[in-house]
């Protein structure tokens, strides 16, 4: 594990970078010629969706729409294709790109080796979804996210192990499978959790993992956005709030905002979880192939974003798993 201190005028903030023996990660470095490759596709992927979306302004309607949001809305349209030799001939890379943000994505990413790969077949699609899903540093990061998050929820379970109750929110929280995997973990623990999201068809996922793992008598759920966040957290009043994935949707302002009204609903001694993407060589992939814009934060922007949130410095502390991409924040109030 390597270990440096973020500085900041208000104090320094321990950062740690995990190897993946630490959790049972995965560190595939891919070579200077595939990135390259990545970057081709990426390219001739901007010109054609651009293109695509500049005509949609002209002739569908669509003048006064933001090109982002065109951009956008096509990404996320099952029908759209950004490249024949990406999504074009896998349903898997395609599911990559329109469900991003999503739920989608994440399963796919978080269960490859489990679900996806052992179907591959030695064809066409088999080949590319191995190229890109599976070499892919962020595909291999994202998962990495997920199984440290899960270690992190357990840590603070233990941590609060003298609590009659341990009650845990998870805002954004997609199908909720980290929470899931904690709890499992922690199997022995009196763990309750309360979910918000304001994609109904997460709840629906979340709620058939959770009666599928034995632990839908422990969650509660909620069809809502973060304006529900005081009204559930007065009733609920959770000892940990997790966040993770939102945040890279969020520029600075509103996360600050949001994450102040996180920190006043914890107690003394309450846990926030979140994270945050870190620019890195294959962004231009999500930009223009996959079609998922994403608010990009280095450590210093991250740890600044936590403090105008209104955490200290001495209560919060960095994770990154191997690839350096994803970078998971713990705060103690």
């Amino acid at each position: 594990m390597q270990s440096y201190q973020v500085k900041t005028p208000l104090g320094d903030v321990p950062c740690h970078i995990l190897h993946p023996h630490k959790f049972g990660g995965e560190y595939q470095k891919q070579s200077t010629a595939y990135a390259a490759f990545i970057w081709i596709v990426s390219m001739f992927s901007c010109v054609t969706n651009v293109s695509e979306a500049l005509f949609k302004k002209a002739f569908n309607g669509l003048r006064g729409a933001p090109l982002d949001r065109v951009l956008w809305e096509m990404g996320r349209d099952p029908n759209h294709f950004s490249c024949l030799f990406c999504d074009r001939f896998s349903r898997h890379n395609h599911r990559a790109k329109w469900g991003a943000a999503g739920w989608q994505s994440l399963d796919l990413f978080y269960n490859y080796h489990e679900k996806t790969k052992p179907l591959l077949k030695n064809d066409w699609e088999g080949f590319l979804t191995r190229f890109y899903i599976e070499r892919m540093e962020n595909r291999q990061a994202v998962t990495n996210r997920f199984k440290i998050v899960v270690d992190l929820l357990a840590e603070n379970f233990d941590r609060l192990s003298g609590e009659s109750e341990i009650r845990l929110l998870s805002i954004a929280s997609g199908s909720a499978q980290a929470v899931i995997s904690a709890m499992l973990k922690k199997a022995g623990l009196n763990v309750r959790a309360l979910l918000i999201d304001a994609d109904a068809k997460a709840i629906a996922e979340a709620k058939r993992l959770a009666n599928e793992a034995g632990l839908c008598s422990r969650f509660d759920f909620l069809h809502g956005s973060t304006k529900a966040l005081e009204e559930a957290a007065a009733e609920f009043r959770p000892h940990i709030i997790e966040m993770v994935g939102f945040l890279d949707y969020l520029p600075d302002d509103k996360a600050a905002s949001l994450i102040k009204r996180i920190n006043k609903q914890l107690p003394d001694g309450g846990v926030f979880i979140t994270c945050n993407i870190r620019k890195n060589c294959e962004k231009i992939f999500l930009d223009w192939l996959l079609l998922w814009p994403m608010v990009y934060r280095n450590e210093e922007k991250l740890v600044q974003v936590l403090l105008d949130g209104g955490f200290s410095p001495d209560g919060i502390r960095l994770v990154y798993e191997p690839f350096k991409i994803h970078g998971i924040a713990v705060c103690r109030k």
